[in-house]
């Protein structure tokens, strides 16, 4: 095999592994440190594997410098495990071209560990890499110098081509990490900036909407003369009226803002059947049509009982306003794929389709009285219950809610 495609396949031996490493922290995002740190030696381990492997000799009297670069890459990202992992296996390495000199490469990484020690965050890594680069070479020749009895002279380019060889593909990967580690800056900023200005947008939203009732009750206030009794009587309720739409949307945005489920086991038809006759007497007591059509059987899911509660109410009520002559509302459910399907359909006045788009932004309501975070609140459960929450209406006929839950397999 030409000297080039060996080069090109060490080099390949890796560089696949850690591109694999890199897209998969890019892709996952992953900010936390132990998990990270088990990424990194799962890629450690991989590289060991496919460069003792599958390695490839520049020259057949000298090793694998490629070897050592786990361990530059231990230290690039300072992983006490990895670069003691990546050590012992270049030990073993070289023990099988030095046999009876495993004391010597025992020193030369005891010295290089003591470098790394006293110099990693005084001087950078390809400093760090050109020094470990010099006390490799010096060993190996030494070592050769001991074995081929001091006739080192054929064999000092072959070490030096391997070390620069080495250099090169080491600057490589310490450039591929550090443009890894921008990209992944570069996207937690991004997060960082959406974030705020989501906090931003709904602290204006939140303002602007508590501002409306506040400046009512303001103007009949400074109109209300309280020798007046008849404006008393008839300020009075409005003002009340605009403070009970104040703390129902205080109410609402602080629900919405520390959403949070506690999951645990629990048969789903056994909810529903508990919500149907909780309902049942109000659709009856106000001549609303109903028909549920639920199964004896248990299906299990992971789910916050009161919260998906919740959910099914907010979806009940909304139904139920929307409703004009013969009202009806069915509710039933099926199971697909590994999924349970929870079905609402009321034959209400329907949602167009511009309000349609609109539906999960917050604070959008087309009721008087409404504070437009029901909605979002409510698919903000079923997603945090790994779910999907789905609607589906023509305007003037009728109005469909697709509840969609994952089942849990627990026998």
């Amino acid at each position: 095999m030409e000297l080039i495609d060996v080069i090109f396949l060490n080099a390949l031996h890796v560089i696949v592994p850690l591109a694999v490493y890199l897209f998969y922290i890019a892709y996952k995002n992953i900010y936390d440190d132990r998990e990270n740190e088990l990424a990194i030696i799962v890629m450690i381990f991989s590289t060991l594997y496919v460069i003792l492997k599958y390695n490839s000799q520049f020259f057949y009297d000298i090793p694998m410098f490629m070897v050592n670069i786990p361990l530059i890459i231990s230290c690039v990202k300072k992983n006490n495990i990895a670069i003691l992992i990546s050590a012992v296996a270049a030990c073993f390495y070289y023990y099988d071209f030095f046999a009876g000199y495993l004391w010597i490469l025992i020193l030369e990484y005891l010295l290089f560990w003591g470098i790394y020690k006293f110099f990693s965050n005084k001087i950078s890594v390809q400093w760090l890499t050109i020094i470990f680069t010099l006390i490799n070479m010096i060993y190996i020749g030494t070592l050769i110098t001991i074995i081929y009895e001091n006739d080192l002279g054929i064999y000092y380019l072959e070490i030096v081509f391997s070390s620069v060889i080495f250099l090169i593909v080491t600057q490589l990967v310490i450039y591929l990490f550090d443009k890894t580690e921008d990209v992944l800056q570069i996207r937690m900023k991004a997060k960082e900036i959406e974030h705020d200005k989501q906090i931003r947008t709904r602290l204006f939203q939140i303002s602007h909407e508590i501002k409306n009732p506040i400046a009512v009750c303001k103007g009949y206030l400074d109109m209300l003369d309280v020798d007046k009794k008849e404006q008393v009587k008839k300020y009075i309720p409005i003002i009340k009226d605009e403070i009970d739409k104040t703390l129902v949307l205080l109410e609402d945005f602080l629900n919405m803002n520390r959403t949070k489920i506690n999951k645990e086991l629990l048969d789903i038809n056994l909810l529903l059947t508990e919500f149907v006759q909780n309902w049942k007497p109000y659709l009856k007591n106000h001549e609303i049509k109903n028909d549920f059509e639920l199964t004896d059987y248990e299906v299990y899911i992971n789910g916050d009982y009161n919260r998906l509660v919740q959910v099914l109410d907010n979806i009940m009520k909304n139904s139920i306003e929307a409703l004009k002559e013969n009202p009806e509302i069915k509710l039933w459910t099926e199971i697909k794929n590994g999924k349970f399907y929870i079905y609402v359909r009321d034959n209400g006045e329907g949602i167009p389709k511009d309000i349609m788009e609109k539906i999960n932004e917050p604070f959008f309501t087309t009721k008087k009285r409404g504070t437009g975070l029901g909605v979002p609140f409510s698919t903000s459960i079923i997603e945090a219950h790994d779910g999907k929450l789905l609607y589906e209406s023509e305007f003037g006929k009728y109005t469909l809610v697709k509840i969609i839950l994952p089942i849990v397999e627990w026998y």
